[in-house]
Order: C-alpha cells, then sequence, then structure tokens
C-alpha cells in the first residue's frame, strides 16, 4: 500500500493526445537521470476530444484514450517503482466539461429530475426566468433565428433523437415526446408510440445510466429507421412544430452572449463550456473520486494535487473528505493563489500549495526595488491614465462583473432574499450596490467562512473591505451595514445556518472575479513592469528585502515546508527565464528609457494604443531568441501572444467582440518592426545581450533557490533549459526531450575535464549552465531528502548587500546556498557563518575544498562557477 513519502522534486508534464503515456515512457530514464522523483501529470481523465490539457474532464471514471490506457500507465508504474519514483495526479473537482460527451450531464438534460445526476451539477433549477431548465448558452444567435435559418434541426443518432447545431447535439429530453408524438400519422403512431412510451416509462424509474443508455439503443436500433427518419424531416420542415418542441426540453438552448447577463448554472469563471459540480454533497463527492481512489488503492497514484480549490464551496470539507478516503499517507497540495502575507487555513489537511507564493518570494528577491520604483515613476509620466494599479483593479473587477457575470451578479441579491438575510425594508439596487463593492474590494481571493468566530486574519480583512466600500460609496450605507452584519458571530439557528450559505456562495464568485479582473484583465492593462504581473505576485509589492525574502522562507519551513517551489508553470503569464530578463530592467531603468524613446523614433507612429507599444517592447525583451535570431515562427508567436494579451485587456478589441481592425494592426507593427532594416531589431538585440549579462546568472540563482529553499523544487516541462516562452498556449509547445537528454549525458561526460566550466560558459545560449545546476543540485537534494525537507532554514549574514545566502541544516548536516543578486557581482564580501557551523566545505557544483573560520569569503566561491552548493560532506 502506498506510504507517505513527499517527492524530492516533481516534473510537471502536460498530457494530451500529442504527448501521450507512450511519449512519457520514453522519457523517464531521462527525468531520473535529471534528478526527477515525480511525475506531476496533467489531468488524464477522458476529456472533451482533442483536449491539449485536460481541465475539461467528460468521464471522471476512465483514463483518456487519447493519452493512454490503464494498461500503459500499470507499465509506468513498473518503471517509477524501479526507479523509486512517483505520480502527483492533477484533479478536478470543481468542474467538468459542459459537452456532448459529458454522459452525466447529457442525461440530466434528457432525463431532467428523473436523472440520477440531477442533483450533480451546480444549477440552479428554481431561477425565476429558467425554471426547470439549464441554461445551454452555445448558440451564435437567437434561437428563433437558428430555428429560421435552419441551423436546429432534430436529428437521430444512436443514442436516439437529438438536437443539432452544426456539429454540436443535445439530448431530446423526455419531457418534448408529447410534442412529437402529436405529429405522428395513422401509419406510423404504432411502432413510434411504443417506441417513446417504452422510453419514458423506462424513464421514470430513475434507473442507472448505462441502463438508460442499453434501453434506448436497443429500442432505437431495433426501431423502422425509416419511419423515425421520417418524423425528423416532418418536424423539421415545420418551423412553428420545432419551436414548440424547443421549449418543451429540460434545457434552455440560447445565444451564447445571453450568459453575461443571466446565468443558472455556477461556471468556472466565464467559461459557458465548463459547468461547476456540487462537490460539497457527499454523495457527489464518493462518486466522483471512486475511479481516482482506485488508481491510488494499486498505487498508480501517490499523490494529489487540487486544481482550483476556491471555487469549492466549503474547501476545509472537502478536504477532510479527501485525507478521510485517502488516509494520511497521500501527498496532497492545493492550487491556492496566496497574496502577500495570506497562508493556508491552518485547518486545512494538506501538504501545501501548488507554489505560486514561492514564485512571488524569488521574484522580488531578483528585482532592484530601487529601479522598479524608477520604471514605474517613468510609466506614471508615459500614461497616467493608467498608472493607479489599485484604481485599475477596482475597475477590471467591477468591469468583469457588469459586462461578464451579471447573471451570477443578480443570482447572489436574489440568494439574498430567499434565505431571508435581506426583507421588503432593504433597497434592493443599493444591496446590489453593496454586493459588487464587497466583490471589488476585497483584497485576496476569497475567504473560507465555515463556522463563528472567525480567525482574527479573515476578521482584519473583512474590516479592510468594508472601509473600502465605505470609502468608494456613501450612499449604500444601510445595505453595506447589513452585509457586515452577515460576518458577525451568532448564535447557531437558522440564521446562522442562512448566513454561512450566503457568504460560502458569495465566495464562490470572489475568486473568479478576481481571477478574471487582475490576471486576466489588469495584468494586462497597467504594464510598468510585467514581470511582476504574473499568477501569485502583483506590481504593488516593491521595496522587497533580503530580510523579507528569509522571513518568508523561514515561514515557509515552518509551515508548508511541503510546498511545490514553482517558477513556472502552465498558468504563468511568461518564461520564468523571460521574467528573469524583464526584472534585470530594473538594474537599468535609465537604459531602457532611452531605448523606448529610440525605438518609438525608429518605429515611427503607430496606429496602436501608446501603452500597447510599450506592452510590445517588453514582451520582445522578454521572449528575443536565445541565439538573437528573429525567424519567421518566433514573429508569429509573437504576434499570437499580443493578439492574446489585447484581447484579455479588453480595451481595445476582447474575446467577445474581437475588433479585427486593431489586431491585424499589431500583427503588421509587429511583423514591421521585427524585418524592417531600420536598426529596430539591431538595437533590441544588443539591449537584450546587456540584459543578459544578468539575467543569465540571476536565472541560475532562481533555479538553485527553488531546489534548496524550504519547498519542493517543481520543475515545468522543458524549463531545464531557457524558458522564454508567453503565455499559454506558447507555453504548451512540444518539447525536445531528445536533445534534452544529449546535452545532460554531454555534462555528465564532460563535468571532470578541466576545461568544463569554460564549455559550459560557451554553450551559455543553448542553456547547458542552467541545466548543470538543475542536474546538480536535484540529484544532490534526491540522496539528502529528509535535510532538505525537514531541515532548518538558517538566514546567513552577508557583508555585502549584492550576496544572500542560507543555510539547511539535519543535526550534523550542512548544506550552505550562496547566490549573488542582480548588478555587478561583489566578490569581496563574505558569508557570516553561526557557531558551531562546520569549518571544512566541498562546493557541489566545482568539487572545490575549502576551509571557513566564521566565515566563507565570496571570491572563493565565485571564481570558478558564480553561485555556490556547499556541504560538509568531504
Amino acid at each position: 500500500m502506498n506510504s507517505y513519502n513527499p517527492p524530492s522534486a516533481t516534473y510537471r508534464l502536460q498530457l494530451h493526445g500529442d504527448f501521450t503515456f507512450d511519449a512519457l515512457k520514453d522519457i523517464l530514464d531521462y527525468l531520473h537521470m535529471l534528478g526527477i522523483s515525480t511525475i506531476y501529470a496533467s489531468p488524464i481523465f477522458t476529456a472533451t476530444p482533442g483536449s491539449m490539457h485536460g481541465y475539461d474532464v467528460t468521464e471522471p471514471h476512465q483514463i483518456n484514450p487519447a493519452i493512454g490506457t490503464i494498461e500503459q500507465l500499470r507499465e509506468i508504474k513498473k518503471t517509477l517503482q524501479q526507479k523509486g519514483m512517483t505520480w502527483l495526479q492533477d484533479i478536478v473537482p470543481n468542474h467538468m466539461a459542459f459537452h456532448p460527451s459529458n454522459a452525466r450531464l447529457y442525461d440530466v438534460m434528457e432525463r431532467g429530475p428523473l436523472s440520477p445526476y440531477y442533483e450533480y451539477f451546480d444549477i440552479d433549477w428554481q431561477h425565476p426566468e429558467l425554471s426547470g431548465k439549464v441554461m445551454t448558452p452555445f448558440l451564435g444567435k437567437p434561437l428563433d433565428a437558428c430555428i429560421t435559418d435552419g441551423e436546429i434541426k432534430l436529428v437521430l443518432t444512436d443514442q436516439g433523437y437529438a438536437i443539432s447545431y452544426f456539429e454540436q447535439t443535445f439530448p431530446l429530453s423526455i419531457s418534448a415526446y408529447d410534442c412529437l408524438q402529436s405529429v405522428l400519422t395513422d401509419s406510423d403512431v404504432k411502432p413510434v408510440y411504443e417506441l417513446l412510451d417504452a422510453l419514458y416509462q423506462h424513464a421514470t424509474t430513475g434507473g442507472a445510466l448505462k441502463d438508460w443508455q442499453q434501453m434506448k439503443h436497443q429500442l432505437y436500433t431495433s426501431a423502422n429507421q425509416t419511419f423515425l427518419k421520417g418524423i425528423a424531416d416532418r418536424v423539421n420542415n415545420d418551423k412553428a412544430l420545432l419551436t414548440n418542441l424547443m421549449q418543451q426540453q429540460y434545457y434552455h438552448l440560447c445565444n451564447w452572449q445571453e450568459a453575461d447577463k443571466q446565468m443558472n448554472y455556477r461556471r468556472f469563471f466565464t467559461v459557458n463550456e465548463l459547468i461547476t459540480l456540487r462537490m460539497e454533497s457527499p454523495a457527489v463527492f464518493d462518486e466522483y473520486h471512486t475511479f481516482l481512489h482506485s488508481l491510488y488503492r494499486e498505487e498508480l497514484v501517490q499523490g494529489l494535487r487540487i486544481d482550483h480549490i476556491d471555487g469549492l464551496r466549503d474547501p476545509e470539507t472537502y478536504i477532510q473528505r479527501l485525507r478521510l478516503l485517502f488516509g494520511s499517507s497521500c501527498y496532497i497540495i492545493a492550487e491556492k493563489i496566496l497574496e502577500s502575507q495570506e497562508n493556508i487555513p491552518s485547518d486545512w489537511a494538506l501538504q501545501g500549495t501548488s507554489g505560486y507564493e514561492f514564485l512571488s518570494i524569488t521574484n522580488h528577491l531578483l528585482t532592484n526595488p530601487a529601479g522598479e520604483r524608477q520604471l514605474q515613476a517613468f510609466y506614471q509620466e508615459l500614461f497616467p491614465d493608467t498608472a493607479n494599479y489599485q484604481d485599475i483593479v477596482f475597475e477590471k473587477k467591477r468591469l468583469i462583473l457588469e459586462r461578464y457575470m451579471g447573471g451570477e451578479w443578480e443570482n447572489l441579491v436574489r440568494y439574498c432574499y430567499a434565505l431571508k438575510l435581506a426583507d421588503a425594508r432593504t433597497n434592493r439596487d443599493q444591496l446590489k450596490e453593496a454586493l459588487a463593492l464587497f466583490i471589488v474590494c476585497l483584497p485576496i481571493y476569497r475567504l473560507y467562512p465555515a463556522h463563528w468566530p472567525l480567525d482574527s486574519y479573515s476578521e482584519e480583512i473583512i474590516r479592510t473591505t468594508f472601509a473600502s466600500m465605505r470609502s468608494l460609496n456613501r450612499l449604500a450605507e444601510t445595505e453595506i451595514a447589513l452585509l457586515e452584519s452577515l460576518w458577525e458571530d451568532i448564535p447557531d439557528g437558522d440564521k446562522a445556518r442562512n448566513r454561512l450559505l450566503f457568504l460560502q456562495r458569495l465566495m464562490q464568485f470572489t475568486g473568479p472575479v478576481t481571477a478574471k479582473g487582475v490576471e486576466d484583465t489588469t495584468f494586462y492593462v497597467y504594464n510598468a513592469l510585467l514581470s511582476h504581473n504574473e499568477v501569485g505576485d502583483s506590481p504593488a509589492i516593491t521595496g522587497y528585502s533580503t530580510d523579507t525574502f528569509h522571513q518568508r522562507l523561514t515561514a515557509r519551513q515552518q509551515h508548508t515546508p511541503s510546498s511545490l517551489n514553482t517558477t513556472a508553470t502552465h498558468d504563468t503569464k511568461r518564461g520564468e527565464d523571460g521574467r528573469i530578463r524583464l526584472n534585470m530592467l530594473s538594474l537599468m531603468p535609465d537604459v531602457w528609457q532611452q531605448q523606448v524613446s529610440l525605438w518609438r523614433d525608429l518605429n515611427g507612429p503607430s496606429t496602436l494604443t501608446p501603452g500597447d507599444e510599450y506592452f510590445i517592447y517588453q514582451s520582445i525583451v522578454a521572449g528575443f531568441p536565445a541565439d538573437g535570431i528573429v525567424t519567421p515562427v518566433y514573429i508569429e508567436r509573437l504576434q499570437q501572444y499580443f493578439i492574446k494579451a489585447i484581447r484579455e485587456a479588453k480595451v481595445n478589441t476582447s474575446w467577445a467582440a474581437p475588433e479585427e481592425a486593431y489586431e491585424t494592426n499589431g500583427t503588421n507593427f509587429i511583423q514591421q518592426i521585427l524585418t524592417d532594416e531600420n536598426g529596430f531589431v539591431e538595437s533590441a538585440r544588443s539591449l537584450v545581450e546587456k540584459v543578459n549579462q544578468y539575467a543569465f546568472i540571476s536565472s541560475l540563482a532562481q533555479v538553485l533557490i527553488k531546489i534548496t529553499a524550504p519547498g519542493i523544487p517543481d520543475i515545468y516541462q522543458g524549463c531545464e533549459l531557457w524558458d522564454y516562452s508567453y503565455v499559454d498556449p506558447d507555453n504548451r509547445r512540444p518539447v525536445d526531450y531528445a536533445i534534452r537528454k544529449q546535452y545532460l549525458e554531454t555534462i555528465i561526460a564532460k563535468e571532470n575535464t578541466p576545461e568544463f566550466f569554460s564549455y559550459l560558459s560557451e554553450h551559455r545560449l543553448l542553456g547547458f549552465e542552467k541545466l548543470f545546476v538543475t542536474w546538480k543540485a536535484l540529484n544532490f537534494r534526491r540522496t539528502h531528502a529528509d535535510l532538505f525537507l525537514t531541515g532548518d532554514y538558517i538566514h546567513l549574514q552577508c557583508s555585502s548587500e549584492k550576496i544572500v545566502a542560507f543555510a539547511r541544516v539535519l543535526r550534523q548536516q550542512w548544506v550552505v546556498v550562496i547566490v549573488p543578486l542582480p548588478g555587478e557581482r561583489d566578490t569581496t564580501g563574505s558569508v557570516s557563518l553561526p557557531a558551531g557551523a562546520p569549518s571544512s566545505w566541498r562546493n557541489i557544483f566545482t568539487g572545490e575544498m575549502l576551509d571557513s573560520k566564521g566565515q566563507i569569503l565570496v571570491a572563493d566561491i565565485f571564481k570558478t562557477f558564480p553561485m555556490g552548493l556547499l556541504t560538509n560532506e568531504i
């Protein structure tokens, strides 16, 4: 049976039809050689056809046939066990795909209240405008127009009658059988009536889905197909009849844009194609996790990563059930984006998070605070209208709520009245406004009300939120006070229960508004220094000191030593080394300002807004090819990234209403500046070379800190070499593992040769130094797992402000990490060791031996390689 064994290092892989179990098995030798202990896999359960990410699950009880079979997974398990490796599985308890291949949802749409899955999905069946129907917003125009234009048809499938709309199909609900029977003629009344009557009678039993599907298949295949198709033709030729048929369904097929203003199922963010689950229901929990648990019992899986835990109504209870089901030996973490100073609740039975907070900690350490402030001042001078970050956050969160989540907003108001938390004396419009203010002003993604009294951190967040609300609106004071009172401690009873129901529901929407309003909108509008427009990070945080860095890592070791340390994921906005490049602009703010002025002159007047042009310039610095060669492939990647960025910004174009002319202006501008012989490309290349003088070293520092700091290092696929990718889908491009294995084998073969470090430097543009640091540090960590997992974290004092150092200590085992901070290297400083520290050391990277008498001279560390990993094991 599985025994608890936290990973030494995880390697995140995106599995899909182009990277299957077979492809994964082919790289296991390489990953083990690299020092990886654990495969960290994207969702592996059946998803919508062609899915490249797996978060659109359609069948949680089956391995996705696009990536492989259970037998192949068992073969992988054998190989992993032989290598002492494990498997961390990403799971998606919040939502599934709203898609015809989702049999559970299809059954709800077909059998309605008679379906055993009627309460499986988070659908408000009592919605006043959609009572008894689930909204189905997938049409390109209103339903009537689609019927008139012949785009909606009754068709016959192998599962019986269905409604088709181009490539999409939806079931014919049993509630529409009476309407269908009305078109029967004398010649076909008996066979078809008997068929429909048999189906309806079987449906009323509320039988299992599999039995229902078999029954349908038998009846439909045995029936006269000519009769059945003839009836469908009759319906399709009678628009009024077809309209009546559609009105009898258990679902309301409508224009996708209606979802912006009206909605009766909870979505993942604002994605119509992802419908959420009632995971708070024990029955739903048990059914959904059945197959996953069988994989765990079979030791195919040793750990779980919970996707979007903030979407769940009651995360604490969910985690308790998960822990009870999988036991204490299962390594469980959650995707939880923590704001500065925020921690995961102490009563969550988790090992930690997926690590975005570590990204933020390290990202700020590797940014020059004074230079960052100068860049922000420069941005404010150029773009005064978008210079106040917090104002933009409020504005964009409000935009998301009003324009894209109006239905959810209205549902919250109605729910407040339904629970008798508001009454006829409450001004409805002002209550709605107060709710909007709360959602906009909440400074974190969400709180977790499960019982009273609230913890002190939550109470402080509530005080801050309501103070902000009152500063923005004095007119809704009565309703603001009403909402504030809902957070107050009261005795148990119906009122307390209703308060809790409402607050938990409210919290399920604050996260999506924040994610869409900040990550997916503000981060593309406010562009002072793009490297901090990152998931888990914030451009509002500046002036980060090394003391703060050490304090955060000390707390990390005390509270969540098994959280992942991540620097790149499938959700990050840019590659980890591209982000470091941008950080280096904080070392040279004057140079950057001069470059921007020069580039504007070189490229002439642009039809883009100045802010979008500024975004492009930073993006070129971040993603410029390592070899300095601008290819058509790179230009196309940048163009596609830019289109996504400006649509996310929702200023000059958007996903909902693309402005093709503006987008074309943008792609043409990129094509022009990267192909014209006006000197721009050479100037950009020159700046990137200057940036790289510092960025290469800081990227190595980021890797070494990630591997040795409290937490478990996570490598995103391919990032053992330089990562200059842009946001998804650019960061999901195929990874060349053959070349990575070749490079690593070459490094291993040459390591003990005299010219080794010169060789690494000569191959810097290929990423050899990053691969070397990753390999050496990961393998050392793997053989000293307890030291890094449970060992103390000690802040080491440095005589130079350009150095950061720390030690990891477990009994007599010591490791010292010394890295340079961005900028010119200072080789005159020293690192002080605490009393009782060893006096003899070996540098893991260079093999060099050195003695210390209470301090380590930086010159001794940096003379061969620009950072040190020292062990007292001689």
